[in-house]
């Protein structure tokens, strides 16, 4: 009982363009402008590792009910 079955290949997708090459500086610019705003919220993991999330203000509640403290 063994069924014929083709062999189709799947057109490959195009590659993605790289990004720009930022320097460190750059990065944390980027990251501190990203994060501007937000209040930082934090939670350990069952792993005990510090899982931390950036919220908007208006979420803060939601978090705090999924068992995260702000800082």
């Amino acid at each position: 009982m063994s069924t014929a079955s083709k062999s189709t290949k799947r057109p490959r997708k195009a590659s993605e363009e790289a990004g720009p090459v930022l320097s460190h500086a750059e990065q944390l610019l980027s990251m501190q402008q990203r994060e501007a705003g937000k209040t930082v919220m934090y939670r350990h993991d069952a792993w005990g590792h510090m899982e931390t999330r950036f919220v908007r203000t208006q979420n803060v509640a939601a978090w705090e009910a999924k068992g995260f403290i702000r800082r």
